[in-house]
Formats: C-alpha cells, sequence, structure tokens
C-alpha cells in the first residue's frame, strides 16, 4: 500500500514578532548566588542584555538563535533568544516569545522571563532538600531488575535496511501511544524472577579511563530532574533504564525503553525515582529522595520506533526515532520548574547523566557523569537527527539526557538523550532535539492529564461510517484540525455501528494551536483503553478540547484512491479554511487543486495564509489578484507555493485560511491519478468543547 498522502515532515519559523500589548511577569530577579549548586560549575546568572533592543534586531544584524521550549512554574513557555556579536561577545537583542502567546518581550519581561527559567530546579517542597529526613533506603536486587542492555551502532546494509529507512529516510517522527487504565499503588520496584545477563552488567573495557563520576547531591539541579525509570514488559522482565523530568507530568526516556516487540510491544507498568543515590558505591542500597511515580497514564514513543524495536543494533538513521515520553496521572511535586529543552544546539561539549549498571567493576544504583565533545564522525550524524559524544555508557544509561551547559550564563538545557554506546570506547549517541522533532518534543512537553470519559459515552459531535481495521482493502484516517489559539487534545469513543454498543475510547496526544494531524484507525483500535471485537464499521463520537473540525478519510489499496467520507450530525459552515492540502510533495499520485469561487456582484482581490499542517505555523501568503463577480478559479497547490516563495522541505500537508472572509467559497479537489478519479476533500465536521 503506498501510504506517501500520510506523512509530513514540520519545518518550523524563524523568530516571530508582534506588538500586542504589554505581558508583565512579577517576580523580583534572584540574586546569582541563588542559582550556585556546584563548586566545579559557575553559578547560573543572566545573559549580558546590554544590547538588547528588539526593535533593531533584523537576520543581518542576528548572530544567532536559540528555540527553546521549558515549563516554569507549572506552565508552559516557548520563545527564541537572538543573540548580536559586540566584538567576540555574543549578547542577548531580542526574547521572541511564542507560547503563551507570539510577541517580543520587553527588556524587563526579558530578564523576569529568565529568572524564572534559571530558577529551574529549584524545590517546591524545601525539607527535601534535606537528604536525610527524607530519603528511603529502597535495598535494590540487581539479579530481579535488570539493565536495560545497551544498543549498538551497526552500518547500515541493503539486506538490514529497516521499514522506517526504506520508507522515506526524513519521514518525521509521528507518536504512537499506549493508554494506561490504571497505575499500581504499589512503592516497591518494578521486580522479574528472570536472572540478569551478564552482558547487561559489564563494566565498560574502554580503551582509556571509564571516568563517569557519582552524583550524590541529587536535590540540587539538574539532578533532580534525573530518574532512576524501571519498567516491566507483557511478556515478562523488568529493565531499568535513565528518564529526565521535562514537566510536573511527562518524563523523556529512550524509546527502546518502553517499546520492545520481542518483549510483546509497550510495556505494562513502570515506576520512576527522581533523583535517586547510591551514599557508598557498590553496597546494592539506593536512595529515594522524593520518593517514586508509578500512575502512568500514557506512554508515547514513535510510530517508526515501533515497527522497529526489539533488536540489539541499530544503522544510525533509525536512532533518530528513538524517544519516548511517560506520562503520569499524577504531577511531580518537588518542583514546578523544569530544565528547559534547546533544540537544534551545535555546541560540541555535553554532560551525560545517567543510571548505568556497573561502574568500575562495582553494582551501581546511584547517578553518575561523564563530560565529553562530539566525535570526529557526529558531523555526518547530524543530518540523520543524531548526534554522537565522547562519553562511556553501559547498560542502565540508556534514555539518559544529553545536558549542554552555556559558559556565558551556567545555565544548564536538554539537548538530546542517549540511545547507543560502546563498550570499549567513549562513544555514545542518540537523538538530536531539533527543528525536525521539535513539534512531538514539545507537544509531550506540554501534555496533561485530561478528564476520563466513560467508554459507555457517546456524548459529543457523531460521526458516521469510519471502516475498522478487519475491512483488509481499505484503511479509514481520522484527520483533527485545531482551529483555536492553544494545544489540545480529541477524545474519540468508538462504537458498533450496527448496535450503537460503544466499545472504548481513544485519547489522542497533544495537538498543537492551527495545526492538524491525521490518525489511522489501526492506531486508534490499537491504542484505545480498553481491548474490544472489532465490528466491520464504527460510528464514532468525537470531544475535543478546542474548536476546529475532524474529517473521515478513506484510503483503498485496491485501485489507490483517496475518498473524503465526512458524514456527521453537524454540517460544516467554515468556507474560508480547506485542512490537509497536499503540498506538492504528493504531486506524484494525488496532486490538490483549490478552487477559489467569489459568488458577490462585485470584484475581490482575497489573500490566503498557507499554514504547515503539522506545526501550525504560517509558511507563506498567496495572493490570487482581482477575482471578477461571479466568477471562480481554480489553481494548483504547486503554482500557489511558488507565487507564496514556498518550499516544502519536508511538509506533505497545507492548512489553507482566507486572510479575510469574502462572499463566496473555498474548495479543495484531489486527483486520484492512477484512478483516473477527482475527489471533493472539503467537507468537514465542525468540533467545539
Amino acid at each position: 500500500m503506498n501510504t506517501s498522502f500520510v506523512r509530513r515532515r514540520g519545518e518550523f519559523a524563524r523568530p516571530r514578532c508582534s506588538g500586542a500589548a504589554s505581558f508583565v511577569i512579577a517576580i523580583a530577579l534572584i540574586p546569582t548566588a541563588a542559582f550556585a549548586e556546584n563548586a566545579d560549575k559557575p553559578a547560573r546568572h543572566l545573559p549580558n542584555m546590554s544590547s538588547y533592543n528588539c526593535a533593531a534586531t533584523s537576520p543581518t544584524t542576528t548572530a544567532s538563535v536559540r528555540h527553546i521550549g521549558q515549563v516554569i512554574k507549572g506552565h508552559y513557555s516557548e520563545w527564541y533568544e537572538s543573540f548580536a556579536l559586540n566584538g567576540t561577545e555574543q549578547r542577548l537583542a531580542c526574547i521572541s516569545l511564542i507560547q503563551p502567546t507570539s510577541r517580543q518581550l520587553s527588556a524587563d519581561e526579558a530578564k523576569a522571563l529568565l529568572t524564572d527559567s534559571y530558577a529551574v530546579g529549584t524545590p517546591t517542597n524545601t525539607a527535601a532538600m534535606t537528604r536525610g529526613a527524607t530519603a528511603a533506603a529502597t535495598g535494590a536486587t540487581p539479579d530481579k531488575v535488570q539493565a536495560e542492555p545497551l544498543k549498538h551502532l551497526r552500518e547500515p546494509t541493503a539486506s538490514s535496511a529497516t521499514t522506517a529507512t526504506q520508507s522515506d529516510a526524513a519521514f518525521a517522527p509521528l507518536p504512537a501511544s499506549k493508554t494506561f487504565q490504571s497505575a499500581s499503588s504499589s512503592n516497591a520496584k518494578s521486580t522479574d524472577t528472570t536472572a540478569a545477563p551478564a552482558s547487561s552488567y559489564e563494566a565498560p573495557a574502554t580503551a582509556g579511563v571509564d571516568d563517569r563520576a557519582p552524583v550524590t547531591a541529587t536535590q540540587t539541579y539538574p539532578w533532580n530532574t534525573v530518574a532512576y525509570f524501571t519498567a516491566t514488559y507483557p511478556q515478562g522482565g523488568s529493565y531499568r533504564c535513565t528518564a529526565t523530568l521535562v514537566s510536573p507530568y511527562v518524563v523523556l526516556t529512550a524509546g527502546h525503553c518502553v517499546h520492545n516487540n520481542t518483549r510483546g510491544g509497550y510495556i505494562a507498568s513502570g515506576r520512576v525515582y527522581p533523583g535517586q543515590y547510591q551514599a557508598n558505591a557498590g553496597d546494592g542500597t539506593a536512595y529515594d529522595p522524593y520518593a517514586s511515580k508509578a500512575d502512568i497514564a500514557s506512554v508515547q514513543t514513535t510510530a517508526q520506533w515501533t515497527q522497529i524495536s526489539g533488536s540489539d543494533s541499530y544503522a544510525i538513521t533509525d536512532y533518530k526515532y528513538d524517544y519516548s515520553a511517560v506520562m503520569f496521572s499524577t504531577p511531580f511535586t518537588h518542583t514546578s520548574t523544569f530544565i528547559p529543552v534547546l533544540y537544534s544546539n551545535t555546541a560540541s561539549t555535553v554532560t551525560s547523566a545517567g543510571y548505568p549498571a556497573v561502574v568500575h567493576g562495582a553494582n551501581a544504583y546511584g547517578l553518575y557523569t561523564d563530560t565529553g565533545s562530539e566525535t570526529s564522525r557526529s558531523a555526518g550524524y547530524r543530518s540523520s537527527h543524531v548526534r554522537e559524544f565522547g562519553v562511556d555508557a553501559t547498560g542502565g544509561n540508556s534514555g539518559g539526557p544529553f545536558i549542554y551547559t552555556d559558559p556565558a550564563t551556567g545555565q544548564d538545557y536538554l539537548v538530546g538523550s542517549l540511545s547507543y554506546g560502546d563498550e570499549t570506547s567513549d562513544q555514545s549517541g542518540g537523538p538530536w532535539y531539533d527543528s525536525w522533532n521539535q513539534a512531538l518534543i514539545s507537544s509531550w512537553v506540554t501534555w496533561t492529564p485530561v478528564k476520563e470519559t466513560s467508554a459507555a459515552s457517546t456524548d459529543g459531535l457523531r460521526v458516521a461510517s469510519v471502516f475498522s481495521s478487519t475491512q483488509s482493502d481499505m484503511l479509514s484516517f481520522l484527520r483533527f484540525y485545531n482551529d483555536s489559539a492553544a494545544a489540545g487534545t480529541v477524545d474519540v469513543t468508538l462504537a458498533n455501528s450496527a448496535t450503537g454498543t460503544p466499545l472504548a475510547t481513544w485519547h489522542s496526544p497533544s495537538l498543537p494551536a492551527h495545526s492538524s494531524r491525521q490518525f489511522s484507525i489501526t492506531e486508534l483500535e490499537s491504542n484505545a483503553d480498553t481491548s474490544f471485537t472489532k465490528p466491520a464499521v464504527y460510528s464514532l463520537s468525537v470531544r475535543p478540547t478546542f474548536a476546529g473540525n475532524v474529517q473521515n478519510v478513506l484510503w483503498r489499496n485496491v485501485n489507490a484512491t483517496l475518498n473524503n467520507l465526512s458524514a456527521c450530525d453537524t454540517h460544516n459552515t467554515d468556507a474560508m479554511t480547506l485542512v490537509d492540502v497536499h503540498s506538492s510533495l504528493l504531486s506524484n499520485g494525488y496532486p490538490s487543486s483549490v478552487i477559489i469561487y467569489n459568488t458577490a456582484s462585485s470584484a475581490v482581490s482575497p489573500t490566503f495564509g498557507i499554514f504547515n499542517a503539522e506545526t501550525g505555523d504560517r509558511l507563506g501568503t498567496y495572493a490570487p489578484g482581482q477575482l471578477a463577480a461571479n466568477s471562480q478559479m481554480s489553481v494548483a497547490v504547486a503554482a500557489m507555493e511558488t507565487a507564496a516563495g514556498i518550499t516544502p522541505n519536508g511538509v506533505y500537508h497545507y492548512n489553507i485560511k482566507a486572510d479575510a472572509s469574502f462572499q463566496g467559497f473555498i474548495q479543495h479537489l484531489l486527483n486520484n491519478q492512477s484512478a483516473r478519479l477527482i475527489a471533493d476533500m472539503t467537507e468537514t465536521c465542525p468540533m467545539t468543547p
């Protein structure tokens, strides 16, 4: 089956400027000394802002731009930092806020935002800073909780190429998830009676010296955002990895720490222990200053990783999909400000942090770090969205953070995670957080639990004629468009269309503002909150947290056609918006055209915004010129791209919206070339919260 029509890749806008109303963050600046945690690390302090002037910032005066996302005081903010050169010194010139609003910050607002940002990791519960008073010994047992074996790097061959790399080496990461109905309330570590393989506990036979250093002050930043993570699989076996707290509800880790096809797919349960430490190396006792959490609500990794998980080594082009998020029903409370994510960082030196099973020949349950520079071969890996550094790693390090420390300010940033290593040399690498995967990472960071709705509920928008995966010659896709100014989610209850019986409910990942995403019915069935017997056809009840619309699209593999089957109990009234219009990257098989119809008695000159469907970012403006009264024009999307100065660069779908309403409408026609069939893809079903 040709599934090229479901592929998308997000490209991200340059800093956006706005003259919106003033935004005040009411907080006193924290003294520099408040940021000091370690004697060997510079205290965090604000950057040089003597050149701060957003009005004077332009591409010609900007030396570099940083893209940052962070949960601060329980709320997500995302922004660009633009720097200007003064001699050899880079000075902060402007902060352009993206979320929660899109605008530039004044110098005072920028100072307040950075002050809050640099207070990352400050404990909410100050009593937790007293290690002896709050930590509990857990007495971990090495023969029952195995270290996740370290993955290795292999060169791709024709015979070993994976489905993910065969289909499209640049195919952007799409989320796949498992919803947990309930979580264990036990505080015990995950256990399994199966003995750990010897290779899981081997000390690295490095050519040099294993120079990993232990961390016992795990209640200080950034170590209080690093966690020991254990997970149990459906077919048995408990394994340990490393994870990073990025919000009150979410930790990031490696995809191979939550999904393994040889162990039954997704993990059955898991638990995190933030800031775990080991007072005396090798004594088998671990301490958990913030206790632990196991109330997992959802686990998400990339759809591409779920296709290939289970091996012990992969080609470099596969590791760009090896990351995941574990979401919890209740929040972490020991801090309300979390490590910031810095996208597309190119600094050569990082610190790796994690929980290796063996260090210097002794069993380990504590946190260890190693700092190293980017390896010589890593520069060639960046195009595969992977970076590699000269740091030690063994089993248990998987999923641990790569942390960049800005030498100018002392601030720490999460820039990637560890997926693979080589026990015989200081070479470890993993996914690089960049513009290619930014939309997915930020959707995970901003995830929050939603109120559960019983599978018996049939409230919400009703959608008909959705074919289940039992129909072997066809596949249904649901496309959700978020037309609001904030990210949101959708709950979908699947019911047997013949009997009306509700079967299960699926909870979507976060959809950014003004974005659209499509999900196959297989994804809904696999990730629903309970198992059920599939009927031939579903009727759906759709409950979004945002205003927007939904489409029911059918792929027929027998004749390679794509058709719009949207039918619901409300009808679309937005004549000015088209969703999921194919870019020119899909012109070889499924080209889209847009019909613009002026039904007025006088001429009009409309303009249209063209948006990246995956991210909601505006890519350009199309101006067709003047349309005479009662006239229409048909324009191919490829021609719209040319006129708007847009190069798709991996963007497979657009949302197209008139900048101002006019008397008339716009229509989306899709040419199924092989079947010589034109399909009207315009109709959608409007959704309201």
